[in-house]
């Protein structure tokens, strides 16, 4: 396609972008798992009060409920909520950004690397709208995509040259620097990426600029390890060695590495947690292996230029981390993005010349790309919403809520069965952070235990989510939260799901 054309088409390539990253951001995924709602009351907390929910003031890491949340994540919420009200869309608003941001700048490395506008405008659409980027986009669990996006800048900052200027290994080391304080798979990989940079470019960097380039990362990856436990509070409870010898271990990380670059996970079926993964399809559309096999092969030609030794080694090595780990998760392995899309850039050059041959190739591989992702889109906008509803705790905010609203001075009373429903109860209600008993301030009192239940006064309101134990006898259905929809795109008939039921207790 002429560049002319490409430019003419690139503005509303961001249009498309940014609409599609926004619009339904607090329907599909369906309403708001517990990790989000803790990044939605730490981030109002802190702007609000200037502590998180235990009352810590201004802390590095977030606790909450057994983990610590990243500052980059809360610290974005707390930008938003200081002027914004505290809503499902605000808290997914700063992965959605990061989303944008990530497709814009890989767009721009896909250009630093091979100088084609055509290439630069498909890596846009690429990070934009592959499943693995885009469902990222669309939670807020951590703040997922900002790893990424900063490890696509300081590649940016280097490629093409850019390592010979010291203003750019500046800026890739303070991208690198930032990395640590998003997810927590950056806190772990950052320095790998490091090392990885400085392998790669070898005596390409030296003096001023290596010092501009390793220091910054270096220094934040050593604030991170001082903060101890705050920063790996589950790895123990996650790694493969917990409760295992090392041989066992070792087994089973081995076990687990090759599914990260297997088919079943990347084109078939994608993550089996509806939290990371639609379930519909894979990571990848299947139509992305024949720019990531071509890829592949010409990264291995260029193996003597840094860019494609970091595709390939860093590719190789981006999946040891998560495979330490007891389950499979697209998530851990986020650091792994930045090298597919390294691998993309240079597998979209080779492929442009043997589609551009013919329009006819290039209007079957348009056709195509359309055929595999529509299905998707349809399922993310129609079935997802209810097959996801009760893995992000949908109703369970807006149950909270109108409960409160109509308890009269009675209790309302929660009950900790599959799931902790108090930080549902915090983003509800936002009491002031930092008390002993924030929920008791508000009327909400949480129950562990099924005979707790009979302690239900006369008027009480008593929550229950699926798989709760049953109310005590006497207690008024009031009212349910459900889900209406199809089970798949096959199926015409609409079913209804119970997600939240709210009872009265009997006087």
């Amino acid at each position: 396609m002429p560049p002319r054309r490409i430019l003419k088409l690139l503005p509303a390539i961001i249009v498309v972008v940014v609409v599609s990253h926004l619009v339904g951001l607090q329907v599909s995924p369906p309403g708001l798992f517990g990790d989000e709602a803790a990044f939605g009351y730490n981030g109002w907390a802190v702007a609000h009060h200037g502590v998180d929910q235990y009352g810590a003031a201004w802390p590095l890491f977030f606790r909450s409920f057994g983990d610590y949340k990243g500052p980059v994540g809360v610290y974005s919420e707390a930008l938003l909520t200081a002027f914004l009200p505290l809503t499902p869309f605000i808290v997914r608003l700063p992965n959605a950004l990061a989303g944008i941001a990530l497709a814009m700048v890989a767009g721009g490395l896909g250009w630093r690397l091979t100088r084609s506008q055509t290439v630069a405008s498909i890596l846009i659409l690429e990070a934009s709208f592959e499943p693995w980027f885009f469902h990222l986009g669309r939670t807020m669990l951590e703040a997922d995509l900002f790893t990424p996006l900063c490890y696509v800048l300081a590649l940016l900052a280097l490629a093409r040259d850019g390592e010979r200027r010291l203003r750019n290994c500046l800026a890739a080391g303070i991208a690198l620097a930032i990395a640590p304080f998003t997810a927590q798979p950056a806190r772990f990989f950052t320095i790998v990426m490091v090392g990885l940079l400085a392998l790669s470019f070898g005596g390409r960097i030296r003096g001023h600029r290596l010092a501009a380039l390793v220091i910054p990362p270096v220094l934040a990856t050593a604030i991170v390890v001082a903060a101890g436990g705050a920063a790996v509070a589950r790895l123990g409870a996650v790694s493969v060695f917990s409760g295992r010898s090392v041989f066992d271990g070792v087994r089973f990380a081995l076990t687990n590495y090759p599914q990260y670059f297997g088919p079943r996970l990347l084109f078939v079926n994608g993550d089996s947690n509806f939290l990371l993964s639609s379930g519909f399809g894979g990571l990848l559309f299947v139509t992305a292996i024949p720019p990531i096999v071509l890829g592949v092969f010409a990264a291995w030609r260029r193996r003597d230029e840094p860019m494609a030794r970091i595709a390939l080694l860093g590719s190789l090595l981006a999946p040891i981390g998560p495979a330490l780990t007891t389950t499979v998760s697209s998530r851990r392995d986020v650091v792994a993005l930045p090298f597919f899309l390294i691998l993309l850039a240079f597998g979209w050059e080779a492929l442009l010349p043997i589609l551009g041959a013919s329009r006819w190739r290039v209007a079957a591989a348009v056709a195509l790309v359309v055929v595999v992702a529509s299905p998707y889109y349809l399922d993310y906008a129609v079935v997802y919403p209810v097959r996801a509803a009760r893995a992000f705790e949908a109703g369970q905010i807006d149950a909270i809520t109108r409960a409160h609203d109509i308890a009269g001075g009675h209790t309302v009373l929660l009950f900790y069965g599959a799931r902790d429903p108090s930080i549902q109860a915090l983003f509800a209600l936002r009491p002031y952070p930092g008390l002993t008993d924030p929920l008791q301030s508000v009327g909400v009192r949480l129950l562990t235990r099924p005979d707790e239940l009979a302690s239900a006064q006369a008027g009480d309101i008593i929550v229950l989510q699926a798989g709760d134990p049953s109310p005590p006898p006497g207690a008024t259905l009031l009212f349910e939260e459900s889900v209406q929809g199809r089970a798949s795109l096959l199926d015409m008939r609409e079913s209804t799901t119970v997600l939240v039921r709210v009872y009265r207790a009997a006087g």
